[in-house]
């Protein structure tokens, strides 16, 4: 590798220690390291870059083409493909004839009607591609009809899960996919994003496809020289459905309740699935449904679970996630087998914000650290920061969703159901103008 690899500082994310410990990993290793930043920023990089692009707008293809154009023939890569700014790093790359490796299995895993397309022969689901130019009712009936009751509405490519819906009436889908749409029209942060055989609209344009029945998984590996390494299977074990939005509130990893014969079944169908998509040398977050029989994809992440995955990994195998991440990108390879180094599973027990307001502090965490089984913990709010009220705008969930999760170590699931009510009773987000008092007993 003779050029840079491009370190993106995303607006909000420049003083984020992560990408400076990356960039300082990257040149031990004899990579060259090129920071894309805000020009105010850049004092921030001089000490763990070669090189400096300063950009006036990181949100704008045009504005990223011209801070780059000076190094054109010299640019390796991105170091992270990010899920803020993944289509103007795309078209970037295009414009500048810049190597995009993996670009194909980028573009198949991010917009998911394109994935459904790709997948048609592997894993055929009943979906189709709404048009806001085109909704009339009549057209969502015929929609509806080859799709089925329920059925999920999905953006073309998502931000969480802002936009989603469940709808399990006919009836409502017309008046659904309005309301969608029109929240899209005014909130949706990117696009359009051309593929190079057509043009995607993320605001003009929705997935539905059927809904998908099963236990309902996470399956945390990585891929390398096109092998699919599983390390962790997560299971969404409470899950509560809220005007038509599924709500996980509870977890376990990895799942006692898939059996290793299941297990190797579904990495033999995800091998097939990734090798399909054109998806190699990443970390995957793939969600999916499993009935003991079939499998269903939900979506697939090119890159390592967010959350508290990187912990859980920690927890359970003493791995270095930042290396293994740092040996993908340079081709370095890594083992095809880790060793667990403990029995039972975690349990994660995810707390959302019930009100919006301005957040001060959390009450009841002593309870929580307490507790036997105590691991780790994850919290998303720092005081002074503003949280939606729920139902605000579907373009907000994201922000009043995570507020806070807790993992505990657990060796019979005899703790589960206690371990998850009391967390979720004790622990809340105490907001400017009220009153907080820890629950007792």
């Amino acid at each position: 590798m003779n050029g840079y690899f491009i370190e993106v500082a995303v607006p909000g994310m420049e003083l984020f220690p992560e990408l400076r410990d990356r960039a300082r990993a990257l040149r031990e290793n004899g990579v060259r390291v090129l920071f894309l930043c805000a020009p105010e920023f850049a004092y921030l990089y001089e000490e763990c870059s070669d090189a400096i692009a300063p950009c006036a707008d990181i949100f704008s293809a045009d504005a990223m083409v011209e801070a780059l154009t000076p190094f054109q023939g010299r640019l390796d890569r991105f170091t992270i493909t990010n899920d803020r700014i993944w289509t103007l790093q795309l078209e970037v790359a295009r414009r500048l004839g810049m190597p995009f490796t993996g670009f194909d299995g980028q573009v198949n895993c991010r917009v998911k009607a394109r994935m459904r397309t790709v997948l048609a022969d592997v894993l055929p689901l009943r979906h189709r591609v709404v048009r806001a130019d085109e909704l009339t009712r009549a057209n969502v009936a015929t929609v509806v009809a080859h799709v089925g009751v329920p059925f999920v509405i999905k953006p073309i490519w998502g931000t969480a899960s802002a936009f989603v819906d469940v709808v399990k009436d006919a009836d409502q889908a017309y008046d659904t996919l309005a309301e969608t749409f029109a929240g899209l029209a005014s909130a949706y942060p990117e696009g359009p994003f051309d593929d190079g055989e057509r043009t995607w609209d993320p605001r003009g344009e929705v997935l539905l496809e059927q809904f998908l029945t099963g236990r309902e998984l996470s399956f945390e590996a990585f891929v390398q020289d096109g092998e699919l390494v599983p390390l962790l299977i997560q299971e969404k074990l409470y899950v509560s459905d809220q005007d038509g939005f599924r709500l996980e509130s509870g977890n376990v990893c990895p799942t006692p309740f898939v059996s290793a014969e299941e297990q190797d079944q579904i990495r033999e169908i995800l091998q097939t699935v990734l090798t399909t998509l054109k998806v190699d040398h990443t970390f995957v977050h793939i969600e999916c449904k499993w009935d003991g029989e079939r499998l269903g994809i939900i979506e697939i992440n090119p890159r390592i679970g967010g959350g508290s995955v990187a912990k859980s990994l920690i927890e359970w195998y003493g791995i270095d996630v930042r290396e293994m991440i740092l040996k993908l990108h340079l081709r370095e390879p890594l083992p095809r087998v880790f060793e667990r180094r403990q029995d039972g599973f975690l349990l994660g027990v995810f707390v959302n914000a019930d009100e919006g307001g301005v957040f001060q502090d959390y009450a009841g965490l002593d309870w929580v650290h307490e507790q036997p089984g105590y691991r780790f913990e994850q919290r998303y709010l720092e005081p002074g920061r503003r949280v939606p009220r729920r139902g605000e705008s579907k373009g907000t969930r994201d922000e009043w969703m995570y507020a806070y999760d807790v993992f505990y170590h657990c060796g019979d699931l005899d703790q589960v159901d206690y371990l998850h009510d009391q967390t979720r009773k004790r622990v809340r987000m105490v907001f400017e103008g009220t009153f907080e008092q820890e629950t007792s007993g």
